[in-house]
Parts: C-alpha cells; structure tokens; sequence
C-alpha cells in the first residue's frame, strides 16, 4: 500500500514530474516500437541475405561439382565438400546422386548413406527444405546439359545472424534508452519552465490559503500562463475587496450590536412610532419591560407631561428636514419619576427613500445634572457661606454693569473687610474664625434686596453689589451710604461663637458704577481701595471712593514699575557726601557716604525720598541696596589704587530688610573679595529700628562683619528707639548726630543738650561721633566746642559724583581752615 502510495505520490504529485514520466512513457514506446520494426526489418533482411548467400553457395558448389557427379568421383567431391564446409556458419556439406545417396559429406560417417527427405522432382532453381530459427537447409539440383544427376545439400547455421541481430537490438537498445533520456531531460526543462510559473501561482494560492491574501503572483508574458496570473490577481483582488467588506460588514454589524447594547437607552420603532424593540438599558432606565413596551409609541410610554405639543411638533419637523433630531427632554420612569435625558433620533430610509423606522438614543443624565449642580456650586459658591464667589460676582458685575449703562440706573459695590479678623481667628481657632464668617454672611444678606449680591471674595472680605439705584449720582451715593450704615450696625452686633461672645467691626469701601464704561475690575479697585481709606480713618467705618486717592496710587504703582526698569536699565548714581575730621589742628576729609540718586530718563535727578519709601513697601529696597553696595565697593577699589585716596571710607546706609537677608554677611564679604578692597574702607551705617526686633541676630551680624574689618556707624541717634542696654552691646564705630538736631542747636536748648548727651555718650562708650546737617560754619564752632570734631553738611559739600568729589577733594576742608579750628 506504502509503494502504491508513494508511487502515485511520485507520479500524481507534480505536474513536472507527470510531464516528464509521459513524455518518457510515450516517447519511449515509439522509439521501442520504431527499434523493433527496425530490428525486425533487420532480422528479415539479414536472413533473406542469408538465404540468397547460402544458395548462391550451393548453386556453385552444384555447378562445380556436375561433372565429378557425372563421373562419380567420390573424392573429388569429397574434396568439394570438405573445403566448402569450411565456409562461415557452414554445418554441413552433402552431394547426393539423384537417388538420395550421399556421394560426398563433409562429415565422411554419411558416406553411402541414403536421405529421403529430397524434393520429389528436380527443378531448376533451389529448394529449401527447413528455414528454421538456428538451421537454414535447402537443396540444390546438380545439373549437367539438363540433365539432372543429383543433389547438393548444404546447412547453414544462424550464429553469426543471431550475433548480429543481438547487435542490432543492442545498439537499438542504446537508441531507445539514449533517447528517452533525451526526451526526458527536454520534458524536465520543458516542464520546469510552464511548471515554474504554474509554481509560482501554486505559491500564492498556498499563501492565500493560509490567510495571506496580501500575495500576487508576479508574471510577465502574452502566453496562455501569464493570462492565468492576471486572472488570478484579478480573482484575488475581488476576493480581498469582498473579504474587506464582509469584514466591515461585520464590523458594523457588531459594532452596531455593542452600541445597541450600551449603558444609553436605545430602542427602534417603525414609521408609526411603535416600538419594536429595545436593549437591555432601557428596561435599567426607566423600569419597563420589553415586553410591556414593544407595540406602544414612546410619548405614551415616557411621556411626562412637561413637553407641550409644540415641543413634539418641532422634533416631527426637525427630523423631516433633516433626518434627526437631539436634544434635552424630560422622560416618565415606571413610578412615575421623571428624569432629564439627552435624547437623539434618527431616521432611517429604504433605498427607494422611503421612511421606514426610527432610531432613539435616551442618555440618562440626572446623575450629570446633579454633579453639573455641584461643580456649578464649587465653581461659582463659597464653600463655607454659599455665598457667590469671586467669579460668580465678576459675572453678575459685567452684567450689572451693561444693565446700569443700558437703563441708565447706578449700581454700587460696598467691599467690606472685618478689623482684627486674624487676631481672634488665631485666639478662638479657625473653626470659631469659620463660624464668625458663616454669621457675617448670614448677617449681610439680611441687609439687602433679593435681587441684590452678597459675595465672599476669600479670607474675610465680603462684597455687596447694589443694582438699581438712581440714577442721580448724590441720590445713589446717599442710597449706597444708607445700605452701608445699615450693614456697619448689624456687623457691630456682637457674635455668639460657642460659649464666648465676641465683638468683630468692619471697615467699608463704597464706590459707584454704571456712569462710565469701564473695565469689570475697576469697580472693584475702587472700592478695595475706599476699604483702605475706611481702616486708613480709624476702622469699623465706611468710605466713599476718593478719586485722589486712586491718582495716588495710580502714581505709586508706576513708580513701582518704573523703579524695577531703572534697576534693570542701571539708572542709578551713586553721590558722594564728604565727612570732615578735626582733631589736633588738622583737617582732613575721612571719608563719604554713599547716597543714591536716580538718574530718571524724562524727570532727571531724583533724590531718595521720593523713592527709597516706595522701595521698601514693595521690596525693590533689597536689590537696590546691594547695588549700592556693589558701587561703594567698586569706588573703594579705584580709590585703592591712588596713593591720595586709598585712606578715604565710603559710609553705605543698609535697610533693617537687606540686614536681615539671611546671607547679608556673605554678600558683604563677597563684594570685598571681588572688589579686593581692604574692609576697614567700608563702613555700614544702620539705623535704631533694627534693634527693635531680634537684637541678638543683629549684634551676632555685626560682630561677625566687625572681625573682617567692617566699621559701623549708627545713623540718625536720638530719633528713633534708643535703648541704653542695646547700644552699650552694640560693635558701633561711630554715633552720628541727626540733622534734626544740629540744625537747631544754636537756637533750641532742647536739641543743644541731646546734642550734648549723644557727644558726652559717645565719648563715654569710646565711639566716634560725627555730625550730619552742618551747615555753617557758627554750627561747626559750637559742635568743636563740645566735643564733637568730625562733620557732614552742606557747609562742605552737597553730594556730588564721584569724578566731582575727586576733583573737589581738598577744597572741603576749607570752612574748616577759614574758621581758623584748625588752630585750636
């Protein structure tokens, strides 16, 4: 079975190989048949051939051997048959007298011997008696005149024809095989090459079916091989096509079922609005079976009755004009609630056009609705007093606004701050803080209208915004007032926070809005800032918006602005003021202070005390003195270098903020290391209002910039907090008398004995003391004469630059030698 198998596996499992075998077959047949006539025709001529030889021998041997007949000489014919015996194949050689007795043999022991077998009559031409496969015997008469004398009879052998015949069947044999190898081999090339490309779309449909159907058979050609590919191809790419879209078919199919089958209500009815069917989430939804719903139109089965006809009417046309329809509708559950859901229906048509069901979608959004609620709450309510909040009064004030420029009616904002709130939110806790708010809300709502706002803009600023108001300016200040002193006494009413009573006051702003365009924040400005005003007066009061004050601080803003731009565009000069020493009869300029000047682009040279306030308020103060800093270093560094300068100090005022940057130190240290200036040339100069807060920190500061080198002067003595205890702990250098002082000594006895205390102090503490503010030179006498030898004051100099104060150096001695102290 395994042979018959593999053999018809071998032959029927090619088409190649079928070629090859019956081409081989075939061919092979007709060439054996084509060798065996050949050979056959062969055989015969050679045996014919054979036969002709064979009486060609015995008519000679008969015509030679008539007359030795004749005369019956045995011997010679002996002879004849002997050597004629010797002749190929030859087997035998016998004369015979007519009688049939053997005269000669070429085998002697016949001799005499008679043999019957003879033709019955002579004739003249040669019988043959037996032509057999291995024998030829024929019979040749003897004639002699005509006359018949005897036989002669020879045999003849079919070796040598047999050997030729083998011969020929071999050589036909190797013709035939030679041949079939031939024929096999040209149908092996034949077949490859039609095979190879039959193979090639064999290949493809194999990968086909294995689920390729990417494959396509690559063939070039007119031939009947190179049309089937095409065919193919085309056969496959309608396949894939038809495949795609099944597949897509399907896709829709089940993409069609899933979303049937999702958390949304879906159901279809036909052309009459009867329900046919409907999902699994409808039954959820809104409670009926559907059993209980097929047959029944939606409106009768959902209707709540919150949708009038119109309503029902308007989806009808939507849907006609444009296939569907979506929207918000309230539907009716099995127990009677009702619900909002998001409804969409669509239409669906035959191919003819023809209306022929509808589809809807019902998207239960009650839950959406709710957390809708609740973000709006979060989003637009203050958490702990419900009250509108920021964003939702910037909604209602745009809209109040356009509302009062519309009908020509004011609105107000009333801002409304609690005094002290931190201070019993840190004593009572936040919760009792939280509940104080809570009650302040509830109080300012029961002092406006309904159509009124009350918001809570965050910590415990409130905004009332009134609407409505006249439209006469004093008329709506005085109702705006009104409404304001209403809400000062009901906040005025002590609160009860658990078991304690306390008593909170507020401070109000109050501005009007409505008779200009303006931005939606201005209002509110205005009024934050009329807030400030009220607290400015004394707190638990109210104000009216004051249009100076808001130039004021209009103007403090830019200035802020432009105050970072100069810091960022390097506006800044720094002056010098020369301080003056007489000791001994000899007068000499000690050193500077630094005093900074704001070269301003369109103002020009601004002094400190328009800016240096403002700079401390907002904080520009700390950059601004490191740069002062950073300047008085560099100067000190160029002066190093000139043997007539480097003695000179340069004084920089430090603010108590830069002081208590916590890397003060290091930025002192750092600029002299980069400026590579000696230490002993910087002096800081504070003031007492350092020294209300943290002293030990200020002193630990100061000693350590001290060990470096770093001199101190304390600025502006006797105007500030002066406390003995402190200043006799402080690292001081020097004490310098405030000009407040010196200005007057001559005239007040009052400022001549601080003036007298601060020199007799300094002295008894071993500080230096110098004078500012000295303006003449009766001043310097007096000052001399107590004590005191070291100035500052316009009787020397104005500050002035530093070229100046390079070029001016000796003459600020001058007031001095002319007064003649030097001598003294």
């Amino acid at each position: 079975m395994s042979r018959h198998f593999s053999l018809r596996t071998l032959l029927l499992g090619s088409l190649r190989r079928q070629l090859m075998a019956g081409m081989g077959i075939v061919v092979s047949l007709m060439m054996a048949m084509l060798v065996w006539q050949w050979a056959a025709r062969q055989h015969a001529d050679l045996k014919n051939q054979q036969t002709e030889q064979a009486i060609a021998l015995a008519e000679s041997i008969a015509l030679s051997s008539s007359v030795w007949v004749a005369s019956r000489d045995v011997a010679g014919l002996q002879e004849i048959a002997t050597n004629s015996a010797g002749y190929p194949d030859v087997r035998f050689v016998i004369l015979l007298d007519r009688q049939g007795q053997v005269l000669a043999h070429s085998d002697p022991a016949f001799l005499g011997k008679f043999m019957p077998d003879l033709p019955a009559s002579a004739s003249a031409e040669t019988t043959i008696i037996q032509n057999a496969s291995s024998l030829l015997d024929l019979a040749s008469p003897v004639m002699l005149d005509k006359e018949h004398l005897g036989w002669v009879r020879i045999g003849i052998g079919r070796t040598q024809l047999d050997t030729r015949i083998k011969e020929l069947l071999k050589s036909g044999l190797i013709y035939l095989f030679s041949g079939a190898l031939m024929i096999v081999f040209f149908a092996s090339v034949t077949g490859r090459y039609f095979t190879r490309r039959l193979s090639a779309i064999s290949r493809v449909a194999e990968a086909v079916r294995t689920g390729d159907t990417s494959q396509r058979v690559s063939m070039r050609g007119t031939d009947e091989a190179a049309s089937l590919a095409r065919e193919f191809n085309n056969m496959l790419d309608t396949l894939q096509q038809r495949e795609s879209e099944l597949m897509q078919s399907k896709d829709a199919l089940r993409i069609a079922a899933t979303a049937f089958e999702s958390n949304d209500v879906m159901f279809v009815c036909d052309a009459q609005w009867r329900i046919l069917q409907v999902n699994r989430a409808f039954e959820r939804v809104t409670g009926y079976t559907p059993e209980y719903a097929v047959g029944k139109t939606p409106r009768d089965l959902l209707g709540s009755n919150l949708q009038r006809q119109d309503f029902y009417d308007t989806v009808d046309e939507t849907i006609k004009a444009h296939g569907s329809w979506q929207g918000e509708v309230w539907d009716k559950r099995s127990n009677g609630e009702t619900f909002p859901a998001w409804s969409t229906i669509t239409a669906v048509k035959s191919a003819s056009g023809q209306l022929t069901h509808y589809v809807a979608n019902l998207s239960d959004f009650s839950s959406r609705k709710a957390a809708e609620n609740e973000i709006k709450t979060l989003v637009y309510y203050d958490a702990l007093t419900m009250l509108p909040n920021r964003r939702m009064l910037m909604d209602r004030l745009t809209t109040a606004l356009h509302t009062a420029l519309s009908q020509q009616r004011l609105g107000a904002l009333l801002f409304v701050d609690l005094d002290d709130f931190k201070t019993l939110n840190d004593t009572l806790g936040h919760h009792q803080g939280d509940r104080l708010l809570q009650l302040v809300a509830e109080r300012l709502q029961a002092c406006v209208r309904g159509a009124d706002t009350v918001a809570r803009l965050g910590g415990d600023e409130f905004v009332v915004m009134l609407e409505g108001l006249s439209d006469n300016r004093p008329d709506a200040a005085r109702q705006a007032e009104q409404v304001a002193a209403k809400v000062m006494a009901a906040l005025n009413v002590p609160y009860e926070l658990g078991s304690a009573v306390r008593r909170s006051t507020p401070s109000v702003g109050i501005t009007l809005f409505g008779d200009q365009d303006e931005l939606i924040d201005e209002p509110l400005k205005r009024a934050d800032l009329a807030m400030y005003q009220a607290k400015a007066a004394g707190r638990n009061t109210a104000r009216m918006f004051d249009p100076q004050t808001q130039a004021a601080v209009t103007l403090r803003s830019e200035l802020e602005a432009a105050l970072r731009q100069a810091l960022e565009q390097e506006q800044f000069v720094l002056y010098l003021q020369p301080q003056i020493s007489s000791q001994n009869g000899v007068a000499r300029v000690t050193g500077a202070e630094a005093l900074i000047r704001w070269q301003h682009p369109t103002r020009g040279l601004i002094g400190p005390v328009e800016f240096i306030g403002i700079a401390e308020e907002c904080g520009m103060i700390i950059p601004i003195g490191q740069w002062v800093l950073r300047t008085a270093c560099k100067q000190l560094a160029q002066w190093s270098t000139v043997p007539d300068l480097a003695h000179l100090t340069i004084a920089v005022n430090v603010s108590a903020k830069q002081f208590h940057e916590p890397d003060f130190v290091h930025q002192v240290l750092a600029e002299l290391e980069r400026s590579a200036v000696p230490p002993r040339c910087l002096k800081i100069e504070i003031t007492e209002s350092m020294l209300i807060s943290n002293v030990d920190e200020v002193i630990a500061r100061m000693e350590e910039l001290q060990q470096h080198g770093v001199g101190f002067a304390m600025d502006d003595f006797g105007t500030g907090y002066s406390s003995l205890t402190y200043l006799k702990r402080l690292p001081l250098d020097v004490l310098k008398i405030d000009q407040s002082f010196v200005r007057d000594v001559l005239v007040d006895s009052n400022d001549a004995a601080i003036v007298n205390m601060i020199v007799a102090l300094a002295n008894s503490l071993g500080l230096n003391v110098i004078a500012e503010g000295v303006e003449t030179a009766e001043q310097m006498r007096y000052l001399a004469q107590q004590g005191c030898h070291a100035y500052q004051g316009y009787l020397f100099s104005k500050p002035v630059s530093a070229r100046e104060f390079e070029d001016r150096l000796a003459s600020f001695i001058k007031p001095v030698t002319n007064s003649a102290l030097a001598t003294n």
